[in-house]
Parts: structure tokens; sequence; C-alpha cells
């Protein structure tokens, strides 16, 4: 039988200031984020949260769909209204991040951050996060951080077998999605907070959970594997990687440009040839 999202019990929960004040529950939609993107600026709280129990269109980074099972997982968007249009790259990882300490205490395992947007628990998906941006000029109308977390769902499509996992399956302590969206808003409002201050402990925490971080990875930009390797040495102010190359020069890449690759996992014998 199908378990609605208990919204009275997780208002009760929740512990926030101002994200999830204004909380929008829809039981069914097409995409969180296509909600807040087609609603009136007149309507949108900086803060307000939009989730729903079956999002039957979700995305993914890359117009990827995004597959989630009714009434399993937690869908949701937040909607910022943000001061100005800068280091919008660095509030989706501080995001990511804050997810990233909740299910930490859930399993007690390290959650990791695939750049730009995927949330791995033993190298497994169990989230991700798709930001859209709307400006008015060169600033920013209203700024949409949709997330989509695998809680109780168990079987994905033959495509994720072995590749996605939910919390459930790895929890050492019950689940509720009410308590974890709870925590998840709390977490997100401070990593926010820490974002606007220009808080350099937010960089140091993102830069612990970002995969390569401190390696020499592989780089793939725009579909083209560099001829190099390069050592990650985090990300910057703005959310820019930061790349040394072999003549110790510091290169940075923006946010969809790149994808990372350690050791030789995903490069093939012809890229190979192709990069000596």
């Amino acid at each position: 039988m199908a378990q609605h999202f208990d919204v009275e019990f997780f208002k009760n929960l929740l512990r926030t200031t101002w994200i999830g004040s204004e909380f929008v529950y829809i039981e069914k939609i097409n995409s969180t984020n296509s909600y807040l993107k087609e609603l009136p600026f007149s309507e949108l709280i900086h803060g307000m949260v939009v989730l729903t129990d079956y999002q039957f269109d979700g995305r993914g980074q890359y117009e990827k769909k995004w597959e989630a099972a009714p009434f399993k997982n937690l869908t949701f968007t937040i909607g910022f209204k943000p001061p100005d249009g800068s280091r919008l790259p660095l509030l989706t990882l501080g995001c990511a991040c804050a997810v990233s300490k909740v299910l930490e205490t859930y399993t007690g395992q390290r959650v990791h951050i695939k750049w730009p947007n995927d949330l791995l628990i033993g190298g497994k998906k169990i989230g991700g996060l798709l930001t859209e941006s709307k400006f008015c000029g060169s600033k920013p109308e209203r700024v949409l951080v949709g997330i989509g977390l695998n809680i109780f769902q168990k079987r994905f499509r033959k495509e994720l077998d072995g590749i996605a996992l939910c919390l459930d399956s790895v929890s050492d302590m019950p689940v509720s999605r009410e308590k974890i969206l709870s925590e998840c808003l709390l977490e997100i409002e401070q990593s926010y907070r820490q974002w606007h201050k220009m808080d350099i402990d937010l960089q140091r925490s993102i830069n612990k959970r970002l995969i390569g971080y401190g390696d020499w990875v592989w780089l793939r930009i725009y579909e083209n594997l560099q001829k190099e390797k390069y050592k990650f040495i985090g990300v910057s102010e703005n959310g820019e990687l930061l790349m040394l190359n072999q003549q110790l020069d510091v290169n940075k890449f923006s946010y969809e440009q790149i994808r990372i690759i350690t050791g030789d996992h995903g490069i093939s014998e012809t890229d190979k040839s192709l990069s000596a």
C-alpha cells in the first residue's frame, strides 16, 4: 500500500529558521523544478520547498531522466532568491555536502560527491541534484535546487542495476522520509549561511567529499579525454574545479565542462592510445 508523505509529522520535526517554512506537497507532478520554475515571481518565497510523492518526469544532469518509484523516495526542490548570481555552483555543492552529512549519520559510511552533482555510497548512486536558474539581467530571479534521494526503492531499471542503491538497504537505524527531509533542510540552511558569508569552511567540507580530491585524475572535457593527468586540488570560492597540470600550473574549470575519472576506470584502450 502506498505510504503518503506525512506533511504534519514533517512540520513538527522541522527545526529550520526559514527553509521549508513555506512547504508545498503535491502527490503527483511531472517535476518539482518545473513547478517552481513556472510559479509567478511574487508567489515564490525564499526557501520555499516543493515535494512530491510521485515525480513522473524528473530530470537529472545533461537531460537524463531521474527514476523515482512513487511513494518510496524523496523528490523535492528548494527555491532560493540569492542576492547575486556569483558562486552558484558552490551553492549546489554546498547543498550536496549538507545532504551527505545527513546520510552519513544513518549509514556510518562516507558519502562522496561525484562531480558535479551525484551522491555515492560505496561507489553506488544514492542521490543527485539538479540546479536551474532564471536571471533578470545579471541578477538571479530564482535559483532552484532539485534533489532526489533513494530512500526505500530497491528495484531500479536494468541499466541502473548494481549502480544505484537506497538508504534503507544500508542504514543502521530506522528510516523515515519525513525525518530525513527535516534533517536535510536544517543542514542545507547551514550550508546556505556559510555560502552567503563566503565561509572557507564550506569549501573545505565539500573538498573532503569530492571523488578524486588530492589525486591525479583524468579529465574528459566536452567528451574529449585530455592527454595528461591533472591533480585535483579542490574547488575555488566560486565553485570552479581547481586542477594542477603536469607543469604545476593551476587550471580552473567551470561547472558543466568536465568529467573527472579516477585511475583508469572508464577509459578505454582507444582513449589511452589517443591520449598518449
